[in-house]
């Protein structure tokens, strides 16, 4: 019989519920320093090292089901080890994908470099520990040998875990219910002004997903007018928590039989090459894709001019050969195109916010800086 896991969700629900009580009766002075000191670190770097959160809550977890076991022993291929990872995939992560979207692992938390090497962690080995932050590695191993000797109080730690993670939604939630309230203004736009207001949030650091986020906005404007798009599905954006992640593109739209129909892939600083044509034929053939669009954040656009005169001729002999339009450019260009189309500006960056704010929510590719930067841009256009 297949074991269903029903015990441990329901642990997890029970202490997340008295996560609530004890914020709601702010008794957090009630949880040890030693407990903060150990798991603050962890909260603080959550935006870049999110996946150690998720695998402190599964090693948790399992320490307070089986006491006996040697949680540093994370894999069953350790002698007396046992599988975090599965423990976390049917349990941890759609825990968090319910109570913590934006914080949640697409499959399970034992996936990234460090997670899923194998190492037991223990101070000898566990200095081998490929993080991306150095700098966790200590800290990491000295909770993790807390938790086994239980020379905390595993269960309070378990709880100040989840009040940290509660007041993080919370505070965010705050800033996207506000940034909704600034964007729905009313004063006259033109592309002009939207052009530069993009331009500047494309310029912010680690951007690479906001371009994708205001194509997707421009065609969700699009989609009411154009008549190229009548009948057809818009689907919703991928993220990458996403189970049901779609297999073509960034931005993918559907013919009415919810066939694939036009595709759009985004590159970040990235030029466009022949190869990526190539590409996109292999990935576009025996399919129902009539139009593929690859973008670029690249300046250039292309690796040389030689480059796009021979990708100009390629492409043409691709559509008469096959049918298939593909369209290499930047994103600047395209956005301004498009822009040309839409009907009302003030919709659009009321479009757009929402997008960021969705996006926001449910992953870590829009971080806490673009929503605050967007803010600032949209208050000095006011």
């Amino acid at each position: 019989m297949k074991y269903n896991y029903q015990q441990e969700i329901e642990i997890l629900e029970n202490y997340y519920q008295q996560a609530l009580e004890l914020l709601e009766n702010q008794s957090l002075t009630e949880i040890d320093e030693e407990i903060k000191n150990s798991v603050d670190v962890f909260i603080q770097k959550i935006e870049t090292d999110k996946s150690l959160i998720q695998v402190i809550i599964t090693s948790l977890l399992k320490k307070i089901i089986q006491p006996e076991q040697d949680i540093r022993l994370h894999m069953a291929k350790f002698p007396n080890g046992y599988s975090a990872r599965v423990l976390d995939t049917k349990v941890t992560t759609p825990f968090f994908k319910n109570k913590f979207p934006r914080y949640a692992n697409k499959e399970t938390a034992f996936l990234t470099k460090a997670t899923r090497a194998e190492i037991i962690w223990n101070f000898e080995e566990g200095v081998k520990l490929p993080l991306r932050s150095k700098s966790l590695i200590e800290p990491f191993l000295k909770l993790i040998d807390k938790i086994e000797n239980q020379s905390i109080d595993i269960e309070d730690c378990l709880i100040y875990i989840f009040t940290q993670l509660h007041i993080i939604i919370q505070s965010q939630e705050a800033v996207f219910t506000e940034t909704l309230e600034i964007a729905d203004f009313t004063n006259t736009l033109n592309i002009d002004i939207v052009m530069k207001m993009l331009e500047r949030h494309f310029g912010e650091p680690l951007s690479s997903r906001l371009p994708v986020i205001a194509i997707y906005a421009i065609y969700k404007q699009l989609f009411k007018s154009i008549r190229r798009f009548e009948n057809k599905i818009l689907l919703p954006l991928n993220v990458h928590t996403s189970a049901d992640k779609h297999g073509y593109g960034d931005i993918e739209i559907n013919d009415e039989n919810n066939h694939p129909f036009e595709i759009l892939e985004i590159k970040h600083n990235i030029p466009i090459d022949r190869n990526m044509i190539l590409d996109i034929v292999k990935k576009s053939a025996e399919t129902t894709i009539k139009r593929y669009y690859i973008l670029t954040t690249y300046k250039d656009c292309f690796v040389n001019q030689n480059e796009e005169e021979y990708i100009k001729q390629l492409v043409l002999k691709i559509k008469k050969e096959t049918g298939l339009e593909i369209i290499g450019n930047g994103i600047i260009n395209t956005v301004k195109y498009y822009l040309r189309f839409v009907e009302d500006y003030n919709e659009f960056i009321n479009t757009y916010t929402g997008e960021l704010i969705r996006d926001a929510k449910n992953s870590t590719e829009v971080k806490d800086a673009h929503i605050q930067a967007w803010q600032m841009i949209v208050q000095q256009s006011l």
